[in-house]
């Protein structure tokens, strides 16, 4: 197992209670009492694979409960578990086992996050709008997301990146017909130029390597003396970018003086920006 599932191991541990018995049980739960949970990342149910779940359940039941937390008098809500609360629903189940927890707004969509990152069960876009509502919702930083999710800053970065992506783009990515790699490299080019693109990944099934060498291709050519960089330079352009979540450009005009650029393709991600640096006064 690598370093980054033990985390993401011991982060579900620790967020589905296990360390806190003493405030969950496990009881039957009318499913009527149960509403879908409001931090549920995952937008996207297969119907086939619902249909395959509810035939379990007809037969075998529900063999694990699901995690909800109390909103009120015999009022809960769904924090992991939705998929079997749904097949419960279509199966005729009028209860279902349930590991009740008290947890705040942040834990439960960490929480929820968590459950379905560890099942691979999120695609990308629906993994970056979880992780982009972490840091917008309950104004955590990436470094804060990165802790409460067992990831690296910068898988979380790249991550965050992925949703500066046109919408006809974000919508091929959801319906897997762009991979997630083809979305890195698609996101650092301009919103007509990654449409383009991405239609060209479908339409000639390029692969992320096939996609890299056209993009080195189609770089218009610039002054040598202009495009050479030091290696240093290099990166330090590539720590700062994983760093801050946005691309970092540094111009130097001589050994002294220079610029450092960064660079933004939306409004929201100009917003976004203009929060981080606003949080670092």
């Amino acid at each position: 197992m690598s370093e980054e599932n033990k985390t993401l191991n011991k982060g579900l541990e620790a967020l589905l209670g296990q360390s806190n018995s003493n405030q969950r049980s496990v009881k039957e739960i009318e499913v009527s009492k149960i509403k879908p949970g409001r931090f549920q990342p995952r937008s996207n149910f297969d119907k086939d694979k619902l249909a395959e779940l509810t035939e379990s359940i007809k037969k075998q039941g529900v063999l694990s409960p699901i995690l909800v937390r109390e909103l009120g008098l015999n009022e809960f809500e769904v924090i992991a578990g939705e998929r079997r609360l749904r097949s419960s629903k279509m199966a005729g189940l009028e209860t279902i086992p349930c590991l009740v927890d008290q947890k705040k707004d942040e834990d439960a969509l960490i929480s929820a996050l968590i459950e379905n990152l560890q099942r691979e069960d999120l695609n990308p876009v629906e993994e970056a709008k979880g992780l982009d509502r972490l840091k917008r919702e309950f104004g955590l930083t990436q470094d804060e997301v990165a802790s409460s999710t067992g990831k690296a800053r910068s898988t979380i970065a790249n991550s965050l990146r992925i949703l500066s992506l046109p919408t006809l783009v974000l919508e091929m990515l959801s319906s897997g017909k762009i991979e997630k790699g083809h979305a890195k490299l698609l996101a650092s080019m301009q919103p007509n130029e990654a449409e383009e693109a991405a239609k060209k990944i479908i339409e000639q099934g390029l692969t992320v390597r096939d996609l890299s060498n056209l993009s080195l291709k189609s770089k218009p050519k610039t002054n040598s003396k202009l495009k050479q960089k030091d290696t240093d330079v290099l990166n330090i352009e590539k720590e700062m970018s994983e760093m801050f979540g946005h691309k970092i450009e540094i111009e130097a005009k001589n050994t002294k003086t220079g610029k450092v650029s960064i660079i933004y393709k939306t409004l929201d991600e100009l917003d976004n920006i203009i929060s981080k640096i606003k949080n670092k006064q």
